[in-house]
């Protein structure tokens, strides 16, 4: 019998929602009813003849989608499908395929097979722009450059260095989202309704065929939960707030006042008064895609943290389409970053020179000083810290001529005694290169120490 809805909600949450499921759920639906009409046949639950007619219509619809538009008549495509059997086998038959099977252990399969699809597209997105980086590493393992702490200039490092810091952190989001992968490959089907069934089913047969690692192991779980969903959002989140780290860095390279990182002319744009601008206008949507679809990920969290256990909406469809756009969207904006490092260059010179007229090698002076003179190194900080003073004062830096000078009248005035420091120790203490080479320990910057860790880098996406 034709049941009356109202056409509001009809407009907004029914039609909406059939519409979303069959574009991305159709596929995973009929592998599972193929998957359960196999296994009821199995376990003699059905007749052959009559399972292989369901079969046969089942396969069809694989073949060739399911092309009916949405009838107010039925809930969802659940019910769309069932009675577009019931049409083509007569009602006995189509009804077989629900002997122990439900729409909420199918839901519940099916989000899981859908969102295992997402999850390894979005690890194949991060390693594309892992590998992307690598690459650009391995050609600048000796672009020196400043590093910045607190939004200033820190030490010298090369860019190599700094982009296998991005790797490592992306890198690491790929491990969660790997670990993730086990945790949503476990089969719901056989949990029915939520208490499972007391008809005679293969639980594991189904696991096997939909290519699950194992059983749900508790029905009222397996209907019921939603964490795995959450979980995504999370890895995505905080791989996105990792690249969006990595487009502020990009965009302060950018600016004029700064000038080291130059975008490829296919990703700038340019002003419509202004002839002299070069606008980063990838990096900027990049990072306001990242914010959007962040916002996005983050409201997941907001539809299920007040809903109780069970077969819930909330944790069925109202969740699909919100984590579906924030995922798809954020794996734009991976692929999107992953264009602008293929094709920016950056200014080596200009890097180098940065390090060469700041302050940026200082601390190799305070370390000589503990080295070469045995002076405590809080000694050795106060006195370099003083030095920097006085050269700041004289509008100066450690490369000008009279800078060696000022560092020698400092310790005299802290020791009592005169220290002269020779020539090449002095360019040894205020050379950049010279402050990377010494600094071969694991993980630093060192150049052979670098391609060490590019290799085990590049090992690790193998």
């Amino acid at each position: 019998m034709e049941q009356s809805r109202s056409k509001l909600y009809v407009s907004h949450i029914l039609k909406p929602q059939y519409n979303f499921t069959k574009s991305h759920f159709l596929k995973h639906i009929l592998a599972i009813s193929l998957a359960h009409i196999r296994m009821l046949e199995k376990q003699k639950l059905v007749r052959d003849g009559e399972a292989k007619k369901l079969i046969r219509e089942l396969e069809s619809l694989q073949r060739h989608g399911f092309a009916k538009e949405y009838n107010e008549q039925f809930e969802d495509l659940f019910f769309m499908i069932e009675h577009h059997l019931k049409e083509k086998l007569g009602e006995k038959e189509a009804g077989n395929l629900h002997i122990a099977f439900s729409r909420n252990d199918m839901d519940a399969t099916m989000y899981r097979m859908f969102w295992r699809e997402r999850l390894t597209e979005w690890t194949e997105a991060v390693i594309g722009l892992r590998k992307v980086i690598l690459a650009a590493a391995e050609e600048h393992l000796e672009t020196i450059m400043p590093a910045y702490t607190h939004g200033q200039q820190a030490q010298p490092t090369t860019l190599a260095h700094y982009l296998l810091a991005a790797e490592a952190n992306l890198k690491r989001d790929c491990d969660r989202a790997e670990a993730l992968k086990s945790r949503i490959s476990e089969c719901p089907m056989g949990a029915v309704a939520l208490s499972g069934t007391g008809f005679s089913i293969d639980r594991q047969f189904m696991c096997d065929t939909l290519g699950f690692d194992r059983v749900m192991e508790n029905t009222y779980d397996a209907i019921s939960a939603g964490d795995y969903m959450l979980e995504f959002a999370c890895t995505a989140v905080i791989s996105l707030t990792t690249l969006s780290r990595i487009v502020h860095d990009f965009m302060f390279m950018a600016s004029n006042e700064v000038g080291t990182l130059y975008l490829c002319a296919q990703l700038v744009q340019t002003s419509s008064v202004m002839p002299q601008k070069r606008n980063p206008s990838a990096l900027e949507h990049t990072r306001a895609m990242i914010s959007k679809h962040i916002g996005q990920l983050k409201g997941t969290m907001d539809v299920l943290h007040n809903v109780p256990f069970g077969d819930v909406v909330d944790v069925g469809d109202d969740i699909q389409e919100g984590l579906y756009r924030g995922i798809s969207g954020g794996a734009t904006a991976v692929e999107l970053l992953t264009e602008v490092i293929k094709g920016c260059s950056f200014n080596k010179k200009l890097m180098k020179e940065r390090c060469e007229r700041g302050f940026s090698t200082v601390t190799e002076i305070a370390d000589r000083l503990v080295r070469d003179y045995n002076f405590p190194f809080r000694k050795a900080h106060g006195i370099t810290a003083e030095y920097v003073k006085r050269l700041n004062s004289s509008g100066i830096v450690p490369s000008d001529n009279g800078a060696k000078e000022t560092l020698e009248q400092v310790l005299a005035e802290e020791t009592g005694r005169e220290i002269k420091i020779p020539d090449k120790k002095y360019s040894e203490m205020t050379d950049p290169e010279f402050f990377i080479a010494v600094r071969s320990l694991q993980g630093g910057p060192a150049v052979e120490e670098v391609k060490r860790q590019l290799e085990r880098a590049r090992s690790r996406l193998l």
